[in-house]
């Protein structure tokens, strides 16, 4: 989905998006039943969940003596094990889709380091393209809409169902 801005072999050398600590767990993908439910069925049999509200996030093991937890679905030798399957959250990474004051917006993550060498303009025109998909995404998934946190820049807009 994001090939025009992230290449595979930028996304495999950092992985920042696959790994958590505790102030930044909130980050971690929102997993709806239905992606659960496939996780489980072709993915990992024995995976744990936590419950979110109506949703879930993985249940991820902290490592030992540090403060981080890596996604249950990385295999470190050769990335996300669920390749174009994954989250929404994860397929749109550094992108997010958060509730600003009942609206949603479509914000740019500043922890990307990749995203961080792109123009801003670049990134803008791109979001405006993709903001369309996530709007729809998020209307037919609320569980996946994040409030909106300070810091995040504000990309796309949606009014009444048209991206500004």
């Amino acid at each position: 989905m994001l090939n025009r801005i992230l290449s595979k072999e930028e996304c495999a050398k950092c992985r920042i998006c696959c790994c958590f600590d505790s102030s930044d767990i909130w980050e971690a993908p929102v997993i709806t039943k239905s992606k659960a439910d496939e996780i489980l069925e072709n993915y990992n049999k024995t995976q744990r969940f936590l419950e979110n509200g109506e949703s879930f996030i993985f249940d991820m093991e902290k490592e030992p003596d540090e403060d981080l937890y890596y996604c249950s679905m990385l295999d470190r030798e050769n990335g996300c094990v669920m390749k174009d399957s994954k989250p929404f959250d994860c397929r749109i990474w550094p992108f997010r889709v958060m509730d600003l004051n009942g609206t949603l917006v479509l914000t740019l993550s500043p922890v990307c380091p990749v995203v961080k060498t792109k123009a801003l303009e670049e990134l803008s025109d791109f979001a405006r393209e993709l903001a369309p998909v996530v709007f729809k995404q998020a209307k037919a998934e609320p569980v996946i809409v994040k409030p909106y946190i300070n810091g995040y820049p504000i990309l796309a807009v949606n009014c009444d169902g048209k991206e500004n």
